[in-house]
């Protein structure tokens, strides 16, 4: 072997190992990056056309990432971002809601079918008549405020969704901004890891919103279908925009409308059933219970006669709403419950006797108490409260199934991350290691230039 041909193969030995020191001091300082994915070195004999050995050179530098790890862990992040969101907007919905407590909904009607109770003891009671309204009143504001309480949760889901949406939408553009610089890199033949692991940690995120899938060609770039629309690729991207038809929140593209994404998982998921869906069941579920139990309230008291104001008593009057050609109106008005005006000017009209001209009579006021414990055909034989207590069953059952899916996802989800970070994150014993190995070789080559030189003076002192 020559001696030029000993300098050629020390510098470019040098040269090689001088990178591989750089990859792995790469690695370390990225060690603390969760979105970084390790590189390792792959050398190889350098050879010439004769088969003689030439040195080493770097064939490779290689990512460790393993791809189906990573479907993994965004399905599972996808189920846990749902679950989450969901837990969390069912409990706004539960503080609205207030039970058990003494604000609770429950609470205002049992007070209020006990002071029908309590005038049965004395029917010609201004007091305990003043005291029925006041009870009316209280379980009426109670009515509001639970519904306005759920209408503004349903407002609030449409606004989060649109920034989900627009969330989303700046994912793919960045996406596919990175698609193209990938694209152009590797096309090149120059290794574009960093890129990757920025496009990684995107979807990734993107999996938090809303369901993904992905596809990867030969040249690195990614195709990402976001629930079922295509969303990304080197090409350009796909906008999505948020639809409200019919009370049903959709997603859909932007350059066609009819191409409706199917979530099944995600943030948005949560958000879009919860809109669509529960939200819509909670509120209607009130609702009919009021009109039950402002029907059967009215029903009885329409039967019954007020005190005798001048020379008779009156019958007909309805506790709730007023009377318009015969019918009831305007007994439920925007969530509230109203009562009777004629009532609320003078309790009197307050109907407690099922006999005419007997003030003394509370049969009535007797009834519509016991409607507390009546089952009502309408509520499917049960009570109100218990219609209302199945709601708020149906409601916690909502809210446990969620959180026990957290638990669940959860578990699975860290430890498919354990596994990301253990095949693809960084090892600073092991980087450090490599360092040694690789600053080692380095200096073998830099000896191999020394002495190399020294042959060369030898020569040249021969001459």
């Amino acid at each position: 072997m020559g001696v030029g041909r000993l300098f050629d193969i020390s510098v470019r030995t040098m040269s090689v190992y001088q990178r591989a020191i750089s990859v792995a001091s790469n690695n370390i300082s990225n060690a603390n990056n969760p979105d970084y994915s390790r590189q390792r070195v792959v050398l190889a004999s350098e050879t010439s056309e004769r088969g003689i050995g030439t040195g080493v050179k770097v064939q490779d530098i290689t990512r460790i990432k393993n791809d189906l790890l990573d479907t993994q862990v965004r399905t599972y992040q996808s189920s846990f971002s749902d679950a989450e969101k969901r837990s969390a907007i069912l409990k706004q919905v539960e503080a609205i809601i207030a039970e058990p407590s003494q604000s609770g909904l429950s609470n205002y009607m049992t007070e209020f079918f006990n002071s029908w109770d309590q005038l049965t003891t004395d029917p010609t009671s201004i007091q305990l008549r003043l005291n029925i309204i006041q009870k009316a009143n209280q379980l009426s504001s109670r009515f509001k405020e639970t519904l306005d309480g759920i209408a503004e949760v349903q407002s609030s889901l449409q606004k989060e969704a649109g920034v989900r949406v627009e969330q989303v939408n700046s994912y793919l553009r960045e996406i596919s901004d990175i698609n193209k610089n990938i694209y152009q890199s590797e096309a090149a033949g120059i290794k574009a890891s960093d890129l990757r692991d920025q496009r990684d940690a995107l979807i990734d995120k993107l999996s938090e919103i809303v369901n993904v899938t992905v596809q990867l060609n030969d040249f690195g770039t990614a195709t990402v279908n976001v629930a079922g629309i295509q969303g990304a690729d080197q090409s350009g991207y796909n906008q999505l925009e948020l639809k409200i038809v019919n009370g049903q929140m959709k997603i859909v593209s932007k350059k066609d409308p009819n191409s409706i994404a199917v979530l099944n998982g995600g943030e948005l998921y949560a958000i879009s059933d919860l809109y669509s869906n529960k939200v819509p069941a909670y509120k209607t579920a009130y609702e009919d219970l009021a009109n039950v139990f402002i029907n059967k309230v009215n029903e009885l008291h329409q039967t019954g006669q007020t005190l005798i104001q001048g020379t008779s008593s009156s019958t007909g009057i309805p506790f709730f709403g007023d009377l318009s050609g015969g019918s009831v109106v305007n007994a439920f008005v925007d969530g509230k419950i109203q009562i009777n005006s004629s009532i609320l000017n003078n309790p009197k009209n307050i109907a407690a006797s099922d006999t005419v001209n007997n003030d003394g009579n509370g049969n009535i006021a007797n009834k519509i108490a016991r409607l507390a414990d009546a089952k009502i055909p309408e509520l499917n034989n049960q009570t109100l409260l218990e219609s209302y207590t199945t709601n708020l069953n149906n409601l916690g059952l909502e809210k446990v199934i969620s959180d026990s899916k957290i638990e669940s996802s959860g578990s699975v989800l860290q430890q498919l991350k354990n596994q990301k970070s253990s095949y693809s994150g960084v090892s600073l014993d092991e980087e450090m290691a490599n360092v040694l190995k690789y600053q080692r070789s380095y200096d073998a080559a830099a000896k191999m230039v020394k002495i190399a030189d020294q042959m060369l003076q030898t020569i040249l002192n021969m001459v």
